[in-house]
């Protein structure tokens, strides 16, 4: 099944994002206008512990207002692939790099409205590292176990889609 893009107009540019509108003739047939956010693609990374421990950040979000539990994630910069975007990230944003790497999903965020296709690995033999994050996070690393972790998803204290989606899965591949 194709569309066919009939027309665009780019709406705003942002840092990240781009929100153009387009015009569009769907597989059906019908014509609509959809206005669609273009997002680079990002990635999201569940750190493990030898002892099984997750790494969470306590992360403040703007466009709440709230802290929110998170695995680490980030956004892919041109011309930069996955992996290496994942292994900055964890070093930016939880203070360890990992030996070994695993690539264990991919998922679009908000395909309703986004085009983010968000890629999630796990992350293992983490060690201390050092690099500058990002200005504009506000965030806290927090080691707990995997059963902690799950009753924070159960109890709805992680509402983050992306983490629940990360745990959850490292969580299966454990079993």
């Amino acid at each position: 099944m194709k569309m066919r893009v009939e027309a665009e107009r780019e709406i705003c540019q942002a840092r990240i994002i781009r929100v153009v509108a387009k015009d569009l003739v769907l597989p059906n047939g019908r014509r609509t206008t959809f206005t669609i956010v273009e997002h680079p693609g990002a990635v999201a990374i569940v750190p493990v512990h030898a002892d099984g421990d997750v790494v969470l950040l306590k992360q403040f979000r703007p466009s709440i207002g709230e802290e929110l539990y998170e695995i680490p994630a980030g956004t892919i910069e041109k011309g930069e692939a996955p992996l290496a975007t994942a292994k900055r990230e964890i070093i930016e944003e939880t203070g360890f790099k990992a030996k070994q790497w695993s690539k264990v999903g991919e998922f679009y965020s908000a395909p309703g409205f986004c085009t983010e296709l968000m890629h999630l690995y796990v992350a293992r033999g983490l060690s201390p590292a050092t690099a500058e994050g990002d200005e504009d996070e506000i965030l806290k690393p927090v080691r707990m176990s995997m059963d902690a972790a799950l009753k924070l998803i159960r109890t709805r204290k992680i509402r983050d889609a992306k983490t629940i989606a990360g745990l959850l899965i490292h969580h299966g591949q454990r079993r």
